[in-house]
């Protein structure tokens, strides 16, 4: 038997990762022709010869059998060319051929977008980018399917490799799924046409996956992002879109022959209906369809409990439900799957994954239980609360403009998380500048202003109150006898397990005879957003769809900053003094806090806000929070 430790090979490429991945791949491929038994290599420096470039791989190959210089030095420049610099658009594509062009304008994510119709074999269709115009060129070349199958493909196929390597970035990755997304909308009208075809059924997708954010959850720009992936690794994905009925799942699932199914959420509570959509796929006969989950809630001891799909018996619990950090997850997690011949080995390691996480997670709850029971309660002092003669501000409405907010936005999670551009690290390997990201961010604003689709806007306000066990009572500013709403406090253990605490205990006690004084506020950016990215959304434009919803959302938290920080200095409190609370988080779990904090402060009627039946905010680029003015008040 006969291994090989390859990195050693390919050591002095380091700084050019691309010119190492093609050696190595072909290194192995040559190595497994000959006997090669096994390898040690790094998983990044590694692809199937199948879906290296062609030319690049016959580089590769006199480079190693024939010890040709001339075509290292080639390969040695293509890849020089790949490393630390942005992908950059040709100026013009007049030197390929016609289907070379269209592969190379969907990996620059190149895009025409102009409005026009064009006639073929004499029916007429409507286009929103030029590119249409060359695929029609090439319609009497290549039947569609074949063209999709061996071009089309491979081009979405790079560009994911690209972004596994951190080469291309998720919004260049959203751009060129754009242009993508016209040919083949263009593709499949012209066959239905031509033979009533359903396109997709001659397409040689690596499988199928049924993919929607869960019901009562309204969220959709992490499904979006993972639908985007799927389809540039080769699935083909049924979007049942936000809100999805549960039974729906089950039925596409079944009417399309999915592989798996896969679920989004947001909140706590919404999560929670994966666990009935697997006990439903139990009763059903999909018990070995995998189930893929992710969101902000979601972890693997989440997993756990929609693998017992509502049973208490361990022995009943599920294998296939595969918790997805991350898009890419999702897509490394279903490689895996359809592409396993024997996949006993995959549901064996995660049982046991998902067997240990729900034991850990019914010890936690059962040590918590005990904790709540036993703990002493936290005892809080007034002694350094002091406040203002009068610390009230009634109801104010506060507006922003766009180019206003760019004072005190936080730029760096902006680029980094809301835009996904990642770290600094990331951006610098692939030429994306801080000047290139604050000239994007300075066009977005001036789109933004000009088109009216983010408002930034927000209502505050300090109010008399007192609370009383868990709770906390508002009082009218003008009349103490009027209660206006109660908030609810959730008891939680303290951060140092010494303790329980509720966040009501930092408010004084009814017993006191005093009051005290809450904040509260709602911030958002106004109704027409979600019209605005609805309308890109059905443009296809997903790239557009990420940056205006980034920036809304980030728009919204900072804000929500803001104006926390403006309550504290209308009562003389530096920027730490205190804190503040969403409904949601683990100091107050329900949602349904946010409708009385919607109500008091006016806000569907002066914000143009509403609830949704789960308690999240529309538009979603909205937050609202509860403010305590102690000193010593923390989130838990």
């Amino acid at each position: 038997m006969t291994t090989a430790g390859i990195g050693n090979l390919t050591n002095g490429l380091a700084s050019k990762p691309y010119m190492r991945k093609v050696l190595t791949s072909v290194w192995i491929d040559e190595g497994r022709k000959r006997g090669l038994d096994a390898a040690i290599i790094n998983p990044n420096h590694y692809v199937f010869v199948e879906d290296l470039d062609k030319h690049d791989y016959e580089l590769a190959l006199r480079a190693i059998l024939e010890r040709d210089m001339a075509a290292f030095e080639e390969l040695e420049e293509i890849a020089a060319a790949k490393t630390g610099t942005a992908v950059v658009k040709r100026s013009n594509y007049d030197d390929l051929s016609p289907e070379e062009a269209i592969c190379q304008k969907i990996k620059d994510g190149y895009k025409q977008r102009e409005a026009g119709s064009v006639e073929v074999e004499g029916n007429t269709y409507d286009y929103a980018d030029k590119i249409v115009l060359q695929v029609v060129e090439i319609l009497g070349k290549y039947e569609p399917l074949d063209f999709i199958n061996k071009h089309l493909m491979k081009a979405m196929n790079d560009l994911g490799d690209g972004f596994a390597a951190g080469d291309v970035s998720l919004p260049h990755l959203l751009k060129s799924a754009d242009v993508m997304k016209q040919v083949m909308g263009f593709l499949e009208s012209y066959m239905k046409r031509k033979s009533g075809a359903d396109i997709h059924e001659g397409i040689d997708y690596k499988g199928t996956i049924v993919l929607g954010t869960v019901y009562q959850d309204v969220h959709s720009i992490g499904k979006d992002l993972a639908k985007t992936l799927f389809e540039n690794y080769g699935y083909r994905v049924i979007d049942l879109g936000v809100m999805t009925p549960l039974q729906q799942y089950i039925d596409t699932a079944k009417e399309v022959g999915a592989d798996a199914i896969g679920m989004s959420a947001l909140l706590v509570q919404t999560s929670n209906h994966m666990i009935t959509v697997s006990k439903m796929m139990e009763e059903q006969g999909l018990h070995d369809m995998p189930i893929l989950i992710g969101g902000a809630p979601v972890n693997n001891r989440h997993a756990a409990y929609v693998a017992m799909a509502g049973d208490e018996d361990t022995a009943h619990m599920r294998s296939g439900v595969f918790y997805c950090p991350t898009a890419m997850d999702g897509v490394n997690c279903m490689n895996a799957w359809v592409g396993a011949d024997d996949k006993k080995p995959i549901l064996e390691k995660n049982h046991d994954m998902l067997l240990d996480q729900y034991e850990k997670a019914t010890r936690k709850a059962s040590e918590d239980k005990g904790l709540l029971e036993t703990l002493p309660r936290r005892e809080i002092s007034f002694d350094k609360h002091t406040l203002p003669e009068n610390p009230y501000l009634p109801l104010e409405k506060v507006t922003y403009t766009v180019e206003e907010c760019l004072d005190f936005i936080d730029k760096r999670t902006l680029f980094a998380l809301n835009w996904k551009y990642g770290g600094k690290g990331a951006r610098d390997k692939r030429g994306e500048t801080q000047e290139k990201l604050e000239a994007l961010l300075n066009e977005w604003v001036e789109r933004c202003s000009k088109e009216g689709w983010i408002q930034p806007q927000g209502m505050r306000c300090i109010m008399p109150c007192q609370s009383e066990g868990e709770e906390v009572i508002v009082y009218d500013i003008d009349d103490r006898s009027k209660e206006l709403c109660r908030f609810k406090f959730d008891v939680v253990i303290g951060s140092d397990k010494k303790d329980t605490v509720c966040a009501a205990s930092y408010f004084k006690p009814v017993s006191s005879g005093e009051y005290d004084a809450i904040g509260m506020h709602i911030s958002t950016c106004g109704r027409q957003v979600d019209d605005a990215i609805a309308a890109f959304r059905e443009a296809h434009d997903s790239e557009s769809t990420l940056f205006l919803q980034g920036l809304s959302d980030r728009y919204a938290e900072d804000i929500a900053d803001k104006l926390h920080d403006s309550l504290r200095a209308q009562l003389g409190f530096g920027p730490k003094h205190g804190t503040r609370w969403s409904p949601g988080y683990p100091a107050i779990s329900n949602t349904d806090y946010n409708r009385v904090l919607l109500s008091v402060m006016d806000g569907a009627k002066q914000l143009g806000v509403t609830n949704t039946e789960a308690g999240e905010f529309s538009p979603t680029g909205t937050t609202a929070a509860i403010v305590s003015f102690h000193p010593d008040a923390r989130f838990t």
